[in-house]
């Protein structure tokens, strides 16, 4: 393993489980995968097969059972305050207004540079929304709120569970844009959850499949060497669908997609 390699989200043996009505459910078991630093990672795959329980895992808002979480070289435990998880439904204080929803975390005694909170509102889109409550706000507005609040810090590892899934297409496509120039260029490490194929191709580095539960990676894909993925980020959706390459691959993960969901049935 390389310098690199020992940086990347590591995951060793992952054992979970609960139980639902008495019987036990298990969620992960032996689970193992590497998400490489600096790069933008999406997970596709059935519903209530663990990939939330996955993100809640790294995370440190539940426990494995057996098994290691590394990043950066380090235990979870370690580095939990580097990790934030944007999940499909904000949850923002409705006596507070947008601005100060954004800088809640200062509440926990963290450290707030607060020449980088202006600049941040304005790239998030929010620049003349920051004195209205959340009541007055659009699902794409509030959603833009709690990505600004976790970018804040600007985590090392930025995790997302369907964070455009209740938007609209025009809103998903705007956000989706505005969200992946800001992680590139502070070079967040990001895992993403999401049901779309179609935004799993366009905005990520690397595509990873899964199977029914318990949980496991069954193919991964990257956008072939001849293509430069950033340029399919800079047009859109709509416009990446017009274009060839863009279809070809996004046809490949779709196709192993139904494939393993038919292998699994």
């Amino acid at each position: 393993m390389n310098k690199d390699q020992i940086n990347d989200l590591i995951l060793n043996d992952i054992c979970f489980s609960y139980y639902e009505k008495h019987n036990k459910k298990i969620i992960l078991d032996n689970f193992n995968c590497k998400i490489k630093k600096g790069k933008f990672t999406s997970i596709i795959g059935p519903s209530g097969t663990g990939k939330t329980s996955l993100l809640k895992l790294i995370a440190g808002l539940v426990e494995p059972e057996r098994g290691e979480i590394k990043f950066e070289n380090q235990t979870l435990s370690q580095v939990i305050n580097q990790i934030t998880l944007i999940q499909q439904n904000p949850s923002l204080m409705p006596w507070l207004n947008v601005y100060d929803n954004i800088t809640l975390a200062k509440l926990n005694n963290k450290k707030i540079n607060y020449k980088n909170i202006d600049k941040l509102i304005k790239d998030i889109g929010l620049e003349e929304f920051s004195s209205y409550f959340p009541h007055k706000l659009s699902g794409g507005l509030l959603q833009r709120v709690a990505i600004a609040r976790a970018l804040l810090f600007y985590p090392s590892l930025l995790l997302l569970d369907e964070p455009f899934a209740a938007l609209d297409n025009l809103s998903r496509e705007i956000i989706s844009t505005e969200l992946v120039s800001i992680i590139k260029k502070n070079s967040l490490t990001v895992l993403m959850v999401t049901h779309s194929i179609e935004e799993a191709a366009l905005l990520s580095d690397e595509v990873l499949v899964t199977g029914l539960a318990p949980l496991r990676v069954i193919k991964k894909f990257t956008p072939p060497k001849s293509i430069n993925n950033k340029s399919w980020q800079q047009l859109g959706l709509r416009k990446s669908l017009q274009d060839r390459s863009f279809n070809g691959y996004l046809k490949l993960i779709r196709d192993t997609s139904y494939q393993v969901l038919e292998k699994e049935k």
